[in-house]
């Protein structure tokens, strides 16, 4: 089984986290250049995907919220990489995208969608947008993490694959580091969005941002050790997408409502 590289890439280990909705909270410190593959890829997923919803709501068909959701989670990710990546255009514009598949005004999304467009300059981390409210905002900041047969872009899945005790699958270093790069944005994202049981007491709430910044740290050493290519010591990266994994289990044993 070979790990690579999705359409819809990512990593659906709802790594839940924690923490009260605090202003000015910027993306994780990650190399620039990981942060360009990432916004490169997610800008192509984005595109895809918004063009695709158009098309079936302007058919009549009801677009399904596995079509569209998962997009707007991956326009967050650009808004966030833009920063980095010194691309205000780009943060302004994926906002917009954003915006308008979630008022389901699919024309106007793959409107905006068409026009992304990548053009790095000085990067400096900037605050998350909140563009919606908290639970609108952690619901489709957990889109991405799902299987890609349901519209996401398989993060959980891609990380459970690699760290199975048999026949894991192959790792190929670009597509790690471009899974690692997604997972510590959404996790720093979702630090200040938590769910209703992580609020009810200060200690769940501790217990959310434990989850979270430890899913952030393991993320960031993921993506350094994968931006090492054919040097990437793939023990070390099976290590840390366990630890991900792990952090990820924990914090939905604790706060997940399927209700």
């Amino acid at each position: 089984m070979k790990f690579s590289l999705r359409t819809a890439a990512g990593c659906a280990a709802l790594a839940a986290l924690c923490a009260t909705a605090a202003a000015d909270v910027t993306a994780p410190d990650i190399p620039v250049a990981s942060y360009k593959k990432a916004a490169e890829a997610d800008l192509k997923f984005v595109q895809t995907r918004a063009a695709e919803v158009a098309k079936v709501s302007a058919s009549g068909e009801k677009v399904k919220d596995g079509q569209y959701k998962p997009a707007i989670g991956a326009a967050l990710l650009l808004t966030a990489y833009a920063d980095a990546l010194g691309d205000a255009t780009l943060k302004a514009d994926a906002l917009k995208v954003a915006e308008a598949l979630q008022k389901k005004d699919f024309k106007a999304a793959g409107d905006a969608a068409a026009k992304l467009a990548l053009k790095p300059g000085t990067g400096k981390l900037g605050p998350l947008a909140k563009p919606f409210k908290d639970g609108v905002q952690l619901e489709v900041l957990m889109q991405p993490y799902r299987v890609t047969i349901g519209g996401g872009m398989g993060i959980e899945k891609d990380i459970r694959d690699a760290i199975k005790k048999e026949n894991p699958a192959k790792l190929e270093p670009a597509a790690v580091e471009i899974l690692a790069v997604r997972t510590a944005v959404l996790n720093a994202y979702s630090f200040h969005v938590p769910n209703e049981k992580a609020t009810i007491k200060a200690d769940s709430k501790k217990l959310w941002e434990k989850y979270s910044t430890e899913s952030v740290g393991l993320a960031k050493d993921l993506a350094v050790e994968a931006a090492k290519g054919a040097k990437a010591d793939e023990k070390k990266m099976r290590t840390l997408l366990s630890g991900i994994d792990g952090r990820c289990k924990e914090c939905h044993n604790k706060f997940r409502d399927d209700e």
